[in-house]
């Protein structure tokens, strides 16, 4: 395999909202926190934006060098078989249904995968886990981190990826109303809050993906090496790759 020439391309998952002003008031706009763009340019990748849609083939996919799933509002629970509760956010099933359908067939085509917030979410409802719905309630000895952004702590296991990236603890931003409560498939639990809450997830086997339960992109140096983590990934699938070639 030839030398990379250009920046990765990373697929960064938007959503949509409504404009509440000027000439298109009450149209839908494309949104994605600039943050999440900012954190990838630094970390010398290309962006590429993601608006919920008809699926992506796994050619088209392929195309990409990654895939980051954002944060944003809580999923639908009829996703893994539960009925609404008066505590959830407005879903968005539509938005639902594509990132999962994004992260499924990413994992396919072996596009690394970065998850932060709602997109640890999607990767577990993907393969087969459940969440906690209405935190800190559902977990008490977790703290608020629902009404706004807060520091937490986390431990993690010194045997993963992540712990490459930022060591085996950690201060973190969080920003959640939901949060792991079972993985199934690929995955396996890499880093927790004391109060036993999940917070990092990692693909057991296969192309890289890497799930967390916050907001690197705000996160400064700590939140940089998280990013440099998913271009770790691309790197190795390259040299990867590459060595198949010369078998």
């Amino acid at each position: 395999m030839a030398q990379r020439t250009r920046r990765p391309l990373i697929g960064v998952t938007a959503g949509t909202r409504t404009m509440m002003s000027g000439a298109w008031e009450g149209h839908d706009a494309v949104v994605v926190n600039e943050h999440y763009v900012r954190a990838l340019r630094e970390a010398g990748a290309r962006p590429v934006i993601l608006s919920p849609q008809d699926p992506w083939t796994e050619e088209e996919l392929a195309e990409l060098d990654g895939l980051v799933l954002t944060g944003g509002t809580d999923l639908d629970p009829a996703a893994w078989g539960e009925d609404a509760l008066g505590t959830d956010m407005t879903p968005d099933p539509a938005r639902d249904a594509f990132e999962t359908a994004l992260y499924r067939t990413a994992r396919e085509v072996g596009v690394p995968v970065l998850g932060i917030c709602r997109g640890l979410q999607i990767i577990t409802i993907a393969e087969g886990g459940r969440l906690h719905r209405h935190l800190p309630e559902d977990v008490p000895a977790h703290p608020t981190t629902g009404l706004a952004p807060t520091a937490v702590d986390v431990e993690i296991d010194a045997a993963s990826d992540l712990a490459l990236a930022l060591g085996t603890s950690a201060r973190v931003t969080a920003f959640h109303h939901q949060g792991v409560r079972e993985v199934r498939g690929d995955l396996r639990i890499v880093a927790r809050h004391a109060s036993g809450l999940p917070l990092a997830v990692e693909a057991a086997s296969g192309t890289g993906v890497i799930g967390v339960q916050w907001h690197p992109e705000i996160d400064g140096e700590a939140g940089a090496a998280v990013f440099e983590s998913l271009l770790t990934a691309i790197r190795h699938r390259d040299v990867a790759a590459s060595s198949r070639a010369l078998v």
